[in-house]
């Protein structure tokens, strides 16, 4: 028997993981949950999994008391404690931001399993995490279906395509400064976070992606591509040099890829739905519009610069999604503040987490001096 522990159990990810490990009991265990704001889901979560930790963000005077058998942990220690116990074979990564960036780092060099949902991570500690590759399963989707293509191969690729929904505005037609939270938040075919839902209207979702796949499969920014695929079914694809494509493809639904990670290498059927293609009958791609969807140039050109643009990029949108989200900037106006902050940045090396840190802290104050 496995034993998980789940950073961001009560979001989409963490929700999503919990519901495929009920489905193998004997083969994983519930080892531990990191949670943040939602108590009562986390509450309801600790009753039926029985963990034997949980890590809260600051110390809590009930939770103990509820729970007795469980061994409670706070802060960034206790999720750097949590990780280091020897017990643990996997740790799932689906805290959005920067928050389980140490946690990670320190999850991989004590050569443990990381299943990484979390884009910001990769995007900016990809050089950090070069060495461990070997230890990382890629959860999102896109990713995951390339991981899956690639590690079957033994030859070079030619090119990557990362299949996008095209998001709540694919076949919008007003003004964008006219667009409210409300609207973005029903994304048609995918059920996840405020933020990641934002960065699918505006693309920057891909443009995060398209980063993570040059560190993920040593690809080079020329290598990679997006197509605009509304069906979501196609989730990643991968042209060779002898003219075959390959492509994974399967019903959006996360559980897929999570499954598919915490048993790797291994292929276990916990009868999640098959696809059905007579009743999807059609599989469209496009091409998206830079012109529309300014975002996905912005991070192919901070993929090229490389170095301290990559967390500048990655905090930005993280900051400047929040500041719509509150009602304090305008959709149209995400790409252009990510833009001058972009501009106003100076490059450094990025050799440890403390120049990732630093880089994050001067974003956060440009932002906030723009807005």
């Amino acid at each position: 028997m496995k034993n998980v522990v789940i950073f961001g159990s009560t979001g989409s990810i963490g929700t999503s993981t919990l519901d495929v490990l009920s489905l193998q009991p004997k083969e994983f265990r519930v080892f531990g949950l990191v949670a943040n704001l939602q108590k009562e889901v986390l509450k309801k979560q600790i009753e039926k999994f029985s963990p034997v930790y949980v890590v809260l963000p600051e110390k809590d005077e009930q939770l103990p008391v509820l729970f007795p058998r469980t061994k409670f942990l706070f802060g960034d220690e206790g999720m750097e404690d949590i990780v280091s116990v020897s017990q643990v074979d996997i740790i799932v990564m689906a805290i959005p931001g920067l928050v389980g960036l140490k946690s990670t780092l320190k999850a991989l060099n004590l050569n443990k399993k990381v299943a990484l949902a979390t884009k910001e991570i990769i995007v900016s500690a990809g050089p950090l995490l070069k060495k461990y590759l070997h230890n990382i399963l890629p959860v999102d989707s896109e990713h995951n279906a390339i991981f899956q293509i690639i590690s079957e191969e033994k030859t070079n690729i030619k090119k990557i395509f990362l299949t996008a929904s095209g998001g709540p505005l694919l076949k919008y037609k007003g003004k964008t400064e006219n667009i409210t939270p409300r609207q973005i938040l029903r994304h048609p075919v995918w059920k996840m976070g405020e933020k990641v839902t934002v960065d699918s209207a505006t693309l920057m979702n891909k443009g995060l992606e398209i980063i993570e796949a040059s560190f993920l499969f040593n690809a080079q920014h020329k290598q990679i591509d997006v197509l605009i695929h509304p069906q979501a079914v196609v989730h990643g694809l991968v042209l060779f040099p002898d003219g075959f494509m390959k492509a994974v493809l399967s019903v959006p639904d996360m559980k897929y890829s999570i499954n598919y990670c915490l048993n790797y290498p291994a292929r276990k059927n916990i009868n999640l739905d098959d696809l059905d293609l007579f009743k999807i009958k059609n599989l469209t791609f496009q091409k998206p519009d830079i012109n529309r969807f300014p975002c996905l140039r912005l991070a192919k050109q901070v993929l090229e610069k490389g170095n301290s643009y990559l967390p500048v990029l990655n905090t930005a949108d993280q900051e400047v999604v929040n500041s719509f989200l509150c009602g304090k900037i305008s959709f149209s106006d995400i790409p252009v503040i990510i833009e001058k902050v972009l501009e106003k940045h100076k490059p450094v090396k990025i050799n440890n987490i403390q120049d990732i840190y630093e880089t994050e802290k001067w974003t956060k104050q440009q932002i906030a001096s723009l807005i």
